[in-house]
């Protein structure tokens, strides 16, 4: 495959991933406001994930091996859709079914489109004259702008079919706000009318163009996308589901892999805390749920932009000084939210906050797939599989508690998360600096 054949195909597999999970990233940041009504946003987010960790583990490896890369991708968009138009008709019955479907097909989307780029970055590091670590986070890192960039174009579309005839820019009364912010309880602010659903109309329009991008998605991957060829195994059958799923987890007795749980329980968890707390106690509450998407489309800038600068930052101060700056912009943005209360003359700190949660965003989902790339290159389906088993995980934790404390206990749980892990991250990568032998990953000596 030429250069130029591998760059095509990495514009390809972001702009199909742009266009599918436009829809899932935007209606996530609005489950806990246009689809609150009895929980069922937040249930049908927790279904979600508990399905994606459990279709991490057990699909992706026989899935690929099977099918290829490009056929997993293909038919995972298709299956998502469903999810996408039940959103259209609020049910608990088709919510919850459409979750379970998507939480399914989203295991092993991930992985293929991890795997697949990884394997881009390989090829593209054989021809040209550039260390392989700094290609692989490279080639995450233009992937990860196209992912950050579903919340510009997405939350344009939700800003414009959210907004109402009549917009009221001013707070609701000084006694409702008081619950709101850092005090916020999701169960104590029914009467709160800045947190009504849009109208049903609006609602239509918004999720129908959206699973009209996801059908478009799989046309695109389908009829343009190139197969790797060999990713394709033989022996995928029953007993290789199981060889495969005891591969990924004896790949836990790695002492680096180990070392990496925490930080990828802590990815899965950032997200959500922005798209569905942040989004509704501090957003929604004080300001009304049409704001929700003019403010996260600054959240989408914030990561587009940091996606495009990783490589070189890598490349000039190293991965490790880039990771603890993904951990000091969200420390710095936690301490903000416990300190701030919002009010009519600070609006401008919402896109502040958002912009700067997107940078840090875009840190985490562009360099610790490359790292799984860089640290298990002769075992990448496992540790891919970890990577998304645990970060589902984290976002199903997330989910899991989001009705029931207050945004305060939820800040306090994150940071004692990211605490965590940043302190195995560092211990493990000062581990393998101090080895002898350096047998998981190419370092630099530049």
């Amino acid at each position: 495959m030429s250069q130029r054949r591998i760059l095509r195909n990495l514009l390809i597999t972001s702009l199909c991933y742009l266009f599918f999970y436009t829809g899932y990233w935007c209606l996530g940041g609005l489950q806990s406001t246009m689809n609150s009504n009895d929980g069922i946003g937040d249930d049908s987010q927790a279904v979600i994930n508990g399905m994606s960790l459990l279709s991490s583990l057990f699909l992706p490896d026989f899935l690929i091996a099977k099918f290829g890369s490009k056929k997993v991708l293909t038919a995972c968009t298709l299956l998502g859709c469903p999810y996408l138009a039940a959103n259209m008709y609020l049910r608990w019955d088709t919510m919850i079914v459409t979750s379970v479907l998507y939480g399914l097909m989203n295991g092993p989307f991930v992985t293929a489109q991890a795997v697949y780029i990884e394997e881009l970055a390989s090829r593209f590091e054989k021809s040209v004259n550039q260390n392989i670590e700094v290609v692989m986070v490279s080639f995450f890192g233009v992937f990860t702008s196209f992912t950050e960039s579903t919340y510009i174009f997405g939350n344009i579309l939700v800003y414009y079919a959210l907004k109402p005839n009549r917009v009221n820019n001013t707070f609701i009364n000084e006694s409702t706000t008081d619950d709101c912010g850092y005090y916020f309880k999701p169960y104590d602010n029914v009467t709160n009318s800045n947190l009504d659903p849009p109208l049903e109309s609006q609602r239509q329009l918004l999720v129908g163009t959206f699973a009209i991008f996801g059908i478009l998605s799989a046309l695109i991957l389908a009829l343009f996308l190139d197969p790797l060829k060999n990713d394709l195994k033989e022996g995928s059958g029953g007993n290789f589901i199981l060889n495969q799923f005891l591969s990924a987890v004896k790949h836990l007795r790695n002492p680096h892999q180990i070392l990496l749980v925490p930080i990828s329980i802590y990815a899965g968890m950032e997200g959500p805390f922005y798209l569905n707390e942040i989004t509704q106690a501090y957003i929604a509450c004080f300001w009304g749920v049409h704001h929700v998407g003019i403010v996260t489309l600054f959240f989408g800038v914030g990561g587009a932009i940091m996606s495009l600068f990783v490589g070189p930052l890598v490349k000039y101060i190293s991965q490790i000084a880039v990771i603890i700056l993904g951990a000091c912009l969200n420390v710095a943005i936690c301490l903000l939210l416990f300190l701030w209360k919002p009010s009519p003359e600070t609006t401008g700190i919402y896109f502040v906050i958002a912009g700067i949660w997107g940078m840090g965003d875009a840190i985490w989902w562009s360099q610790i797939p490359a790292l799984y790339g860089l640290m298990f290159p002769k075992d990448r389906e496992a540790g891919f599989s970890n990577l998304y088993f645990w970060s589902f995980f984290g976002s199903f934790l997330s989910y899991t508690y989001a009705n029931y404390l207050s945004i305060s206990v939820k800040i306090n749980i994150l940071m004692a998360s990211l605490l965590i892990s940043m302190a195995c991250y560092l211990v493990g990568q000062f581990k393998m600096k101090c080895s002898a032998r350096r047998e998981y990953i190419a370092i630099g000596d530049d």
